[in-house]
């Protein structure tokens, strides 16, 4: 133990239409750093650093002490000092999981450099904890998509959340909104969801989110992208708060896009797509969509990210 240690995890994309709390995707286009030392003649989890590009957007990193905090109560160990650093690499507020990528980052430092050898469900469960400072309760989809890479699955089970990563290979289109975010926006586009619904619509959702996952899984993209854009429930209730919705959804699948959702809790929207040389098109088809109603977005392309993984403090940023 000692020393300092330096851990990326990606940017995610929760829902992807009809997989609402069950489904997120990880998004090696952004990516946050956090760095973690010990102090050993004090206590508590302190913040000392945030830095990088989407520094500003950060009010407090409530998530990352939080999850540490948390993880540590799971895993037993004594109160200690924890230092933290955090690079912001990925935009705050935009539908990303940017707390939620600190937190993973941060919980996947720390059993590093303890050697506390937490399991992967103890680490998502810390990490999930931490989003109760942004959205006031856990969540874990997008921090299991942080914390292990690739296509996150995620169910409670009798006792414990069960977590499932699949190999995807496939290539996103992003449209970021650089718009002056809803206050607390995680607790208020959950806030308009409705608190009931007919059987009738939630047998079709469940149905299209099993089919969403299973495409994915199989590499039938055009199925997948389908059913992204079947979500009658969540994504309707959001879509009057995300400014240039329907116009950049239709400017992705006149682009090529197979599907196009928002990303989270938006305002980002995410589109599946066939390739990357298609991706950067449908990216720039959907900032201008954007830009025709007024509102400056920029455009990304992104491969499936990979897990959290400790990385050399010199390359960070």
């Amino acid at each position: 133990m000692g020393g300092k240690i330096c851990v990326r995890a990606h940017a995610s994309s929760a829902n992807l239409g009809p997989g609402f709390d069950a489904v997120s995707v990880a998004l090696e286009a952004f990516e946050d750093v956090v760095c973690v030392a010990v102090e050993e003649n004090s206590k508590g989890v302190i913040v000392d650093r945030v830095w990088g590009p989407y520094a500003d957007g950060v009010e407090y990193p409530g998530s990352v002490v939080k999850a540490v905090e948390k993880l540590l109560e799971l895993t037993g160990t004594r109160r200690i000092g924890v230092v933290v650093e955090v690079y912001k690499g990925i935009p705050v507020s935009r539908g990303l999981g940017s707390s939620g990528a600190s937190a993973a980052a941060a919980v996947v430092a720390v059993n590093s450099i303890l050697g506390l050898g937490a399991d992967k469900h103890v680490l998502v469960e810390a990490a999930g904890y931490g989003e109760t400072a942004s959205a006031g309760t856990p969540h874990y989809d997008n921090v299991a998509a942080s914390l292990l890479g690739g296509l996150v699955v995620v169910a409670p089970g009798n006792r414990r959340f069960h977590i499932l990563s699949l190999p995807v290979k496939a290539f996103f289109a992003l449209a970021v909104p650089l718009i002056e975010p809803i206050k607390e926006k995680t607790s208020v586009m959950r806030s308009v969801l409705p608190s009931s619904v007919e059987l009738g619509r939630a047998v079709k959702q469940w149905q299209r989110a099993v089919m969403l996952i299973s495409a994915l899984y199989m590499g039938d993209y055009k199925l997948a992208g389908e059913m992204m854009m079947l979500d009658e429930i969540v994504e309707p209730a959001r879509a009057p708060y995300v400014p240039c919705y329907e116009g950049v959804r239709r400017a992705a699948i006149e682009a090529g896009a197979y599907g196009v959702a928002l990303s989270g809790a938006g305002p980002s929207m995410i589109a599946l797509v066939p390739n990357s040389k298609t991706a950067g098109y449908v990216a720039r088809e959907m900032a201008r969509a954007f830009s025709d109603c007024g509102i400056r977005a920029e455009p990304y392309v992104s491969g499936v990210g990979g897990p959290a993984e400790v990385v050399e403090e010199r390359s960070v940023g």
